[in-house]
């Protein structure tokens, strides 16, 4: 096939007096040779081909050059493996090349460069080389050669051999035939023995022997730069070597990440299957490698790269240097998500070999936690945990690697304790009294400094117990320290899993944007590495983020990833942010009944839920419960809040209640009392103060309306709460305040955002039945003249409620007491005390007596 842009350079090159070609065998020297020879004769132009095996033609060629007339251009003259020219005719190239330059216009290939001046030329302009790197085969070239000798071949058979030839022409070819008689790309190439014998026999085999072994020493790393592979060979000169290959651009390719760095050298696909095949025929060779994974362990190790060192410790036949990989560093390599390396790691030890080195259980067991088996880790925590205990004892013999060993019984304790299996305030006293600076222990031993990951990941499992415990500032502060350590590490998926631990921390405190930037971070900084107890940590916060946001679609992307994660059964903080995402988004579809039955039970935990999970599914319930008319649901929520302590939310949601009992004023002093205490969830506080804002509507206080309008603003802003407000959103009066807010002069910055997205919000659970309570009271409660509710009956001044005032109407209308429930939103039992408590009043028994003497005081 024709190859436009080697004939051109070819082309370019014959206006010189030399061109090159230097590179292995099968590159496709020869072939490209012929065909532009071809395409000049047919075009008219001489060209001369000498063979290399007759030097004595190419020599008369050179002699009738002296003296030749310097006006006219010669013919070029191609040699073909020109480097089995003898000495002596390279001795007359060079001095016609030297001296009269111009009277000759060769062209020569060989498979390495030749002993001419040809760096001296091409600093003149009359020189030039073409190398491997440019024979390669480029994609469109690739397919064209295939398809030559495979026209069945698809786009796809054509991109795997290309990637497993790297475009070496021989190669492909032999591969395209290949496939021509079995039809199937998918074989690897590299098992074409015709393929590995031309490499061996006409590129590999020709090498030095001390660059065959730096070869077979270096060509299982990933990478290789001239450091590393000195390292592994125990050559000093590897890098050198490298360079040198890289020169021809076939077996070896030289890069560099950025200008002025070390080259990174990478092996063709080919050779690293060629020696891969030594090693396994050739116990020599084998040993080599031996050899060479011990040295890069122990490199690796020193620089502490993990998983690298971990991976040739594998390779490198010591089981005392692969348990000291593990111990060090095992903990990096799981927290960075590489399981099965570590688990192949154990496999690889011998058998009872734990059980002699106990050191190494705290590993195994982080190792089973992390795959799923959750007996093996459990036995293994309590057996790592005796094992620090008895390291601790003997002060004689205790070595820093028994300080790993404690804390990695730490990190299983605090895992073990969040389920219950586990004490979880010991749990966090151990590892607090273990962490202190400059700590010594009862037996007077200072405890070694931890590397940086085990004490990153020992820090985000303490900071998860004690979110557990409800120590929710404690677990922030530790989570800073851990972000501090891993980023000092230099270890992504500890960054990420610092930031989707502390998320969590931040929205249960009311930092919806702050905990939604947090957990993006997360996800962005590890990507799908990022373990999934942590990812679903980050999925969970970005949902009520959305949800916050009145992004009901995102929000039910992120539950629905938070539902899929096995992790959400098992964590009880994240089962019960999942549930209450769910409930939410059930509630905005106008799915009541199912979200009551969601909320019937609390999540399965170990102990009593942490305040802050009883409060909000709490206030969750309470809402519910207004939703569906359940007044007995409203007190019994009431009643969790002020027995787990948050009685500032009780205060409020008390005062928020007052509103069944239609007394506008009353329900307002006591949210502004509950507001101006100022420890109130802000969640709920944005909620209450738009909640004050209608209702000063409705009481024609338009004024006092816009300065709650302003305070509600100033609420939700920071952290974009505006989920709190939607309630308020779906009343008219609220929205015509805010445009004129937002159409008058300085509004709130965040006033117009508030009413782009209060406009375009719309929920389904009023469709279904559900009625806010900001509804309980009929709009016009402004202009209705004041009802009578005291009167004196049989000498007593009695006083009625507005509730019995508004039962009191129902009877005269005839309503029975499911009638009268309905109509004022409220449960038959508690018409039934309503009515108890106004007979009581009224000196009456019954119905039609009510009636009678009410109509008689002018209660009616």
């Amino acid at each position: 096939m024709t190859r436009g842009r080697l004939h051109a350079a070819l082309d370019r090159g014959a206006r010189s007096p030399l061109t090159m070609l230097v590179a292995p065998a099968g590159t496709g020297k020869t072939v490209l040779l012929s065909d532009w020879a071809a395409r000049r004769r047919d075009t008219g132009q001489d060209v001369l081909w000498v063979p290399a095996q007759e030097p004595e033609i190419l020599e008369q060629i050179l002699a009738e050059a002296d003296g030749a007339d310097a006006t006219v251009m010669p013919a070029p003259v191609v040699v073909d493996d020109a480097h089995l020219l003898p000495p002596s005719t390279f001795a007359a190239l060079a001095k016609v090349l030297t001296d009269e330059p111009h009277a000759v216009r060769l062209v020569l290939a060989g498979r390495y460069d030749l002993p001419l001046p040809v760096a001296e030329l091409e600093l003149r302009g009359l020189g030039s080389t073409l190398r491997s790197r440019d024979l390669r085969f480029t994609d469109s070239e690739a397919a064209a050669l295939v398809h030559a000798h495979a026209e069945r071949a698809t786009a796809e058979d054509v991109q795997i051999l290309q990637q497993k030839t790297a475009g070496w022409a021989a190669a492909l070819v032999l591969a395209a035939r290949a496939i021509a008689s079995s039809g199937d790309a998918a074989a690897p190439i590299v098992t074409e023995r015709p393929v590995l014998d031309l490499l061996l026999g006409e590129t590999f085999s020709t090498l030095d022997e001390r660059v065959q072994t730096m070869l077979l020493s270096t060509f299982g790393a990933t990478t290789v730069t001239g450091r590393l592979a000195a390292v592994l060979s125990g050559d000093p000169d590897a890098g050198p070597m490298l360079a040198d290959l890289a020169g021809s651009g076939l077996l070896v390719t030289a890069y560099a990440d950025e200008p002025g760095a070390e080259p990174i050298y990478h092996y063709h696909p080919l050779l690293v299957e060629l020696l891969r095949r030594r090693v396994v025929g050739r116990p020599e060779d084998a040993r080599l490698i031996v050899a060479a994974h011990h040295r890069a362990a122990l490199y690796y190790e020193n620089r502490g790269e993990a998983g690298a060192a971990l991976r040739n410790a594998l390779g490198a036949d010591d089981p005392g240097l692969l348990a000291r990989v593990l111990l060090g560093h095992g903990p990096t390599v799981l927290a960075g998500g590489n399981l099965g390396l570590v688990g192949a790691g154990f496999e690889a030890l011998p058998d009872g070999y734990v059980d002699a080195h106990p050191q190494l259980l705290g590993v195994r067991g982080l190792m089973r936690r992390l795959t799923g088996d959750v007996m093996g880790a459990m036995m293994d925590a309590a057996s790592a945990a005796d094992a620090a205990e008895a390291a601790a004892e003997d002060t004689d013999s205790t070595t820093p690697d028994d300080d790993a060993l404690e804390a990695d019984a730490l990190l299983l304790q605090l895992w073990e304790s969040r389920y219950g299996w586990y004490d979880v305030r010991d749990a966090i006293n151990r590892t607090g009294s273990f962490l202190l600076p400059n700590h010594a222990a009862e037996n007077g031993r200072h405890r070694a400094v931890l590397g940086p990951e085990r004490l990153a990941w020992l820090l985000i499992e303490l900071a998860a117990a004690e979110t557990w415990a409800d120590g929710l500032d404690e677990a922030f502060g530790h989570l800073d320290e851990a972000l501090v350590t891993a980023r000092m590490a230099g270890h992504r998926q500890l960054i990420a899993g610092g930031l989707a631990h502390r998320a969590v921390v931040q929205y249960v405190r009311g930092q919806m944007q702050t905990a939604a930037r947090s957990a993006q971070s997360a996800l962005d900084i590890a990507g799908e590495h990022l373990a999934e107890d942590y990812k679903v940590r980050a999925h969970v916060v970005l949902g009520f983020a959305a949800l916050n946001q009145l992004d009901l679609e995102a929000a039910q992307r992120w539950e629905q990833k938070v539902a899929t994660t096995d992790v959400a059964k098992s964590d009880t903080v994240v089962a019960a942010l999942r549930t209450m995402l769910r409930v939410v988004l059930l509630i905005e579809k106008g799915n009541l009944d199912e979200a009551r039955t969601e909320l019937t039970t609390d999540p399965t935990s170990a102990g009593p839920l942490p305040s802050f999970l009883a409060r909000d599914l709490a206030l969750l319930r309470f809402w519910v419960s207004v939703l569906v008319g359940d007044r007995s649901g409203v007190e019994s929520q009431l009643e969790v809040l002020e027995r787990t302590g948050s009685q500032a939310e009780a205060d409020l949601v008390r005062a928020l209640d007052l509103v069944f009992d239609g007394d506008l004023r009353a329900t307002l002093e006591a949210i502004e009392a509950a507001l101006a205490k100022g420890d109130v969830h802000p969640v709920l506080a944005a909620s209450a103060a738009a909640f004050r804002t209608v209702l000063l509507l409705r009481l024609g206080d338009d004024r006092a309306a816009e300065t709650a309008l302003i305070d509600t603003l100033n609420r939700v802003a920071p952290q974009r709460m505006l989920y709190a407000v939607a309630s308020a959103g779906q009343e008219p009066a609220f929205l015509d305040l805010l445009r004129r807010y937002v159409a008058g002069p300085s509004p709130h910055p965040y006033a117009e955002v508030v009413l782009e997205k209060l406009s375009g919000y719309e929920s389904s659970w009023s469709d279904a039945g559900g009625v806010a309570l900001l509804t309980r009271t009929p709009l016009g409660v402004k202009t209705a003249p004041p009802r009578r509710l005291e009167a004196v009956i049989n000498g007593a001044r009695i006083k009625l409620t507005a509730r019995e005032a508004d039962v009191l109407d129902q009877l005269a209308l005839g309503s029975s007491y499911t009638e009268i429930a309905q109509a004022l939103f409220i449960t038959e039992n508690t018409v039934k005390t309503h009515l108890m408590s106004l007979y009581r009043k009224l000196g009456v028994e019954k119905r039609s007596a009510a009636l009678r003497v009410a109509r008689s005081v002018d209660l009616m």
